[in-house]
C-alpha cells in the first residue's frame, strides 16, 4: 500500500488539532488558535519522523509520550497539575477518536509505526467534519454547564394549605426582593396555586385579596397576595419550614418551558 507523506502529515495535523480542541473544551486551559495549530504541527511532524526513521516499538512509544507532553506545553498555559490532567485527557480522546475512525474504515493495516486505515469515505473529509463537531461540542458543553449551574439554584418545595399539599420545584431568584408586611413573598405559578387550593380560575379571579404590581424574571404582572399555611423547603440534608407564608400568584404564562413553578427570595434560604 502506498502512503504519501504529504497526506499523512496533513491528516495527522488535522487529527492532532481535533484532539487538542477537545482537551481545550474540556479543561478550559488558556490557549490560542496559533498555539493549537503550532502544537498540532509538532505532533504531526513527530508522526512523520517516526514513520520514516523509527522501527523499534519501545522507542516509538517513549517518543509518543514525549511528543504528547511537548504538544501540551506548546498548546496550553497551565499548572503542572493541569498538564497532567490534559495529558490523561489527550490519550483518552486519542483512543476514542481512533475507535471512531476505525469504525468508519473498510480496512486497516498494521505497520511498524502504527495503524493505517483506508475507507470509502475520505479521511481528510472525516477529520474536517470532526473539527466542526468539536465546535458544536463546545456549544453543547457550554449549554450543559449553564444548565448545571442553574440546577444548583432549584429547590424542591412542598406547599400546604387547608390540608392540601403539592410538591413543586422553585428557582432561587436573586432579584426577587418582594416583601409584604415585612415578610418575603414567594412567587407562585397560577396552575400550581389552583392545584393546591382546589379552586378553578373563575373562583380565583372572583376572590378578593390584596394585589401588588411587580416586575421580575416572571414578567410584569398584577399579582394577588395570599397567605398559605406553610412551605417546606428541601435543603438537601435538612428542611426549612416556613409557616403562614405569603405567596404572590403569577397569572402570566411565565413559567412555561421551565422546570420550576415558583420563585424563591434569597432571604428564605
Amino acid at each position: 500500500m502506498t502512503v504519501y507523506i504529504e497526506s499523512f502529515l496533513i491528516q495527522n495535523l488535522i487529527i492532532d488539532f481535533c484532539l487538542l480542541r477537545l482537551v481545550e473544551i474540556t479543561t478550559k486551559s488558556k490557549t490560542t488558535f496559533f498555539r493549537l495549530l503550532l502544537s498540532s504541527l509538532v505532533g504531526a511532524s513527530f508522526s512523520v519522523i517516526s514513520a520514516i526513521f523509527l522501527k523499534d516499538m519501545f522507542i516509538m512509544n517513549i517518543i509518543k509520550f514525549i511528543c504528547a507532553f511537548i504538544m501540551l506545553v506548546c498548546a496550553f498555559k497551565t499548572t503542572w497539575k493541569g498538564y497532567i490532567f490534559n495529558f490523561i485527557l489527550l490519550f483518552i480522546y486519542t483512543y476514542a477518536y481512533g475507535g471512531a475512525i476505525m469504525s468508519l474504515s473498510s480496512s486497516t493495516y498494521l505497520t511498524n509505526f502504527g495503524v493505517i486505515m483506508s475507507s470509502k469515505i475520505d479521511l481528510g473529509l472525516i477529520t474536517f467534519i470532526i473539527i466542526i463537531l468539536t465546535y458544536i461540542f463546545q456549544l453543547v458543553s457550554n449549554h450543559v454547564k449553564n444548565k448545571i449551574n442553574l440546577s444548583k439554584l432549584i429547590y424542591t418545595i412542598t406547599l400546604h394549605s387547608n390540608k392540601h399539599k403539592i410538591k413543586i420545584n422553585a428557582f432561587l431568584d436573586t432579584g426577587n426582593r418582594l416583601t409584604y408586611l415585612g415578610q418575603p413573598v414567594i412567587i407562585l405559578d397560577l396552575n400550581s396555586y389552583l392545584a393546591l387550593t382546589k379552586q378553578n380560575v373563575v373562583e380565583f379571579y372572583l376572590s378578593k385579596t390584596y394585589e401588588i404590581s411587580l416586575g421580575t424574571v416572571a414578567g410584569n404582572n398584577n399579582m394577588k397576595i395570599i397567605k398559605i399555611d406553610s412551605i417546606e423547603i428541601n435543603l438537601g440534608k435538612k428542611k426549612k419550614i416556613l409557616t403562614n407564608q405569603f405567596v404572590a400568584v403569577n397569572t402570566l404564562n411565565s413559567f412555561k418551558g421551565t422546570n420550576y413553578d415558583a420563585l424563591l427570595a434569597p432571604n428564605l434560604i
